[in-house]
């Protein structure tokens, strides 16, 4: 879509918009893998949860900004779904820059799931956030992915310039000063229950800790078995949607294969706030990605995630 003669709406200023920020003090690592793997096994034939030096994230197959995860951990919860149900608030335009002053963290280093720019193409797309700020200094390793029609499933995929630091209608996001560090890594093979990986973990984390706000952010790698994902279509209706079932219409939901690579988060309780308690976006060295839902080859699948918790949670919007 030629966007030269659009008019799009500018980026909110998040310093601006209502903050939340929820100190937490979480437990340990190692207490975190020995609350969860009751859960985890319920879910998944082989398990293991354990405490280990993060490799080198900017290695592939994650290619990520930043080495590691540690420093200065924050989980965001930006916008929501009420600014795609009942219809799509193209105002909620925002952009990552804001959030350095917010952290107050220097370096930041962001990773997560977002909308893409809307205003970069004129259209919807899914959005790996990927971003280091150290001083004055941006790298930028964001992709989107979208469909090149409403018919074509094919997915077209795009890395975003240095300068496009946008982001649309909702994200949760993980942020840290990128160092490595200690790390929680959870494997996961042979799903034989209904949850998928992220979910599975979040109820986990739920079951132990009750109402405590216990906030991941970090990678999933998916070694074995295909996975469903889905892209938005380019042209989201202008008509109020009445649901979720009425928006998923205006999803095309594709199978990848391995190996794949998945950023996000997991909480495991909402205080009140219309919280995502999960939310991945995938991506592989193919050019392909999305939304990821769940994987379709249960008896193959082998998940491998390398998460920190947050020491603060921050809802924006």
């Amino acid at each position: 879509m030629d966007t030269k003669s659009c008019t799009f709406p500018s980026a909110l200023d998040m310093n601006k918009l209502p903050i939340v920020r929820i100190k937490l003090n979480p437990p340990p690592l190692r207490c975190i893998a020995e609350a969860i793997l009751p859960g985890l096994l319920e879910n998944f034939e082989n398990v293991s949860a354990e405490v280990v030096q993060c490799p080198d994230l900017t290695q592939p197959p994650f290619n990520l900004t930043s080495e590691g995860l540690c420093g200065d951990e924050n989980v965001l919860d930006i916008g929501d779904i009420t600014n795609l149900i009942p219809s799509i608030k193209r105002e909620k335009l925002y952009n990552v820059k804001d959030l350095k002053q917010i952290t107050g963290s220097d370096p930041l280093v962001i990773i997560g799931a977002c909308g893409g720019p809307y205003p970069f193409f004129g259209a919807d797309s899914e959005c790996v956030k990927n971003v280091k700020m150290a001083g004055d200094c941006v790298e930028n390793g964001t992709h989107i992915y979208m469909t090149k029609s409403d018919d074509n499933t094919e997915c077209y995929h795009k890395s975003l310039p240095v300068d496009e630091m946008r982001f649309s209608l909702l994200a949760n996001l993980f942020t840290s000063n990128g160092i490595k560090g200690e790390v929680l890594k959870i494997v996961c093979e042979v799903r034989k229950g209904p949850l998928n990986f992220s979910t599975c973990i979040s109820e986990a984390l739920a079951k132990h800790f009750g109402d405590e706000i216990i906030a991941l952010g970090g990678v999933i790698l998916m070694e074995n078995g295909k996975v469903k994902v889905h892209i938005v279509k380019p042209s989201l209706p202008k008509i109020p949607m009445k649901s979720k079932i009425e928006l998923d219409n205006w999803l095309h939901f594709i199978e990848l294969s391995p190996p794949l690579v998945g950023v996000g988060c997991i909480v495991s309780h909402d205080p009140g706030l219309n919280l995502r308690l999960q939310h991945f976006h995938l991506y592989t060295d193919r050019n392909d990605g999305g939304h990821y839902h769940d994987d379709t080859e249960p008896k193959t699948i082998k998940y491998t995630g390398y998460f920190n918790v947050s020491k603060q949670f921050i809802k924006i919007d």
